[in-house]
């Protein structure tokens, strides 16, 4: 039996959140929490602490660690967040100098070999999903063993980087075990969604399904890939009643790039949760393409779903087109009216910056969410995130600052030919303040806020964010 640590780096609000900090999410990882999972079911001693999540310090992370004595580190990265994953890895070599440490997620899976040749402070690194290459490693270096025939493995061997066979993606995701809830210092009360992204507490976030089969260019799909592979409806439903028995879970995120491409089994989904009379709130993303159907709406709402997000990017078909989208404007309209016609609310996530933006597209996009009925939005900036097709292309059609830290979609990293960082900024402001400052939407949040009036600070507190986010000056416009 082994004792494995898996952490993620401090990684605290301000700077994942900026100006909104005070109504950011504090979700536990659930990468890790399958890690734990499966090291925990082989029989292995396993300890999960997730720093950004729980704001937990540098120095109180290796605290943690000490209390722990682990045989092994395991730790994940996001792109903004591997320099800080450096910085932990350091210190935890620096006190423990022959404890292997094992890097993995999105950042590592994108640029492995950079990664490793970058930092030797990591001994081995976990491309892709993790689960079945983690068991095998823990078991080969409890053993004594070289790990250099496990797949999907990065490793290092008289001072040079090797990377083993590709390991391929998990077929059955009904024969892993549930992520290691019971592993956290905390959960659930610890840990919440962003405050408008929910109705209920405590709430939290689950995966159903992993991969994507588009090809948007902006996208890393590198971990999952882009062959879905889903939970069955049976799993689902046992797991959100898990959640609900053993931790009084009242609502459910579902983080699925494309939870409603499977309409037979969102269904399934949908009359399960209504014959268990959970009485929970949910809420999921999908694409605009896949949204057709007034009768499974229908039955969404039923059943307790009261939002949805869709990846809209713009209001300009060209740079749709262009980013490998693959929808239309007038899927676009469509999607959103049918799920205001269905009682659903509709959130539309924006970027500003795509190749071949405009001063005037970017007016066109204000215009257009303005003008189909949407409730929320986000509003981003470009950021070509390693892995994704656009950070191979990035420099053929305008400038990146190739800065991890700051690809942590609040910096401007990426300026299209034609436009400015200035003007970039100037319209996301804008687009805010011209979506959000109208009558409607105001009254809409009014709404919500007396159906849950627990839930009127959080409201209050978020609009302050808001208001703070979208009325700081723009230099140079």
């Amino acid at each position: 039996m082994a004792s494995i640590f898996f952490a993620n780096a401090p990684f605290s609000l301000e700077e994942r959140y900026g100006k909104l900090a005070s109504v950011g999410a504090t979700l536990p990882h659930l990468g890790l929490l399958m890690l734990g999972a499966v090291l925990h079911n082989t029989g292995h001693r396993v300890r999960i602490l997730d720093a950004s999540a729980q704001s937990t310090g540098y120095e109180a992370t290796l605290k943690e660690v000490k209390k722990f004595r682990p045989d092994i580190v395991g730790l994940t990265a996001v792109t903004p967040s591997i320099i800080k994953t450096v910085k932990l890895a350091s210190m935890i070599k620096d006190l423990y100098p022959s404890i292997p440490i094992v890097i993995g997620g999105p950042h590592f899976t994108a640029v492995p070999e950079q990664t490793m040749s970058d930092y030797p402070v990591f001994d081995y690194g976990v491309v892709g999903e993790g689960e079945e290459t983690i068991i095998e490693l823990v078991e080969a270096l409890s053993a004594g063993r070289p790990p250099s025939n496990i797949s999907g493995l990065a490793f290092r061997e008289n001072s040079k980087v090797h990377f083993s066979t590709p390991r391929p993606t998990i077929k059955d995701l009904d024969a892993l075990p549930f992520p290691a809830w019971d592993l956290l210092d905390g959960f659930p009360a610890r840990y919440h969604p962003a405050l408008f992204k929910y109705k209920k507490l405590p709430s939290t976030h689950i995966i159903s399904a992993r991969g994507c089969p588009n090809k948007c260019i902006f996208c890393d799909t590198s971990v999952f890939s882009r062959q879905i592979r889903f939970h069955s409806s049976e799993y689902v439903l046992e797991m959100i009643g898990y959640l609900i028995k053993k931790f009084g879970i009242k609502e459910i995120i579902f983080e699925d790039d494309q939870f409603l491409i499977k309409k037979k089994r969102v269904a399934r989904i949908c009359e399960g949760i209504l014959k268990a009379k959970w009485n929970i709130s949910w809420c999921c993303s999908g694409r605009v393409n896949s949204v057709n159907d007034p009768g499974l709406l229908m039955l969404m709402k039923r059943s307790g779903c009261w939002q949805i997000s869709y990846g809209i990017e713009s209001g300009n078909q060209k740079i749709l087109d262009f980013a490998k989208k693959a929808i239309t404007i007038n899927q676009i309209e469509k999607a959103v009216r049918l799920t205001r016609e269905a009682g659903i609310l509709s959130k539309g996530y924006f970027i500003f910056g795509l190749p071949y933006e405009t001063e005037e597209t970017m007016k066109k996009t204000i215009r257009f969410a303005n003008r189909i009925p949407l409730n929320d939005i986000s509003a981003f900036t470009l950021t070509p995130f390693p892995g994704s097709e656009m950070y191979d292309i990035a420099e053929q059609h305008g400038t990146i600052e190739k800065d991890f830290e700051k690809m942590n979609l609040l910096d401007v990293v990426y300026i299209p030919n034609g436009l400015s960082k200035e003007k970039l900024l100037y319209y996301q402001q804008r687009f805010m303040k011209e979506f959000y400052l109208r009558p409607r939407i105001i009254g809409n949040y009014l709404k919500r806020v007396m159906a849950n009036p627990l839930n009127a600070f959080n409201m209050i507190k978020a609009f302050n964010g808001f208001l703070n986010s979208v009325f700081g000056k723009i230099s140079g416009h």
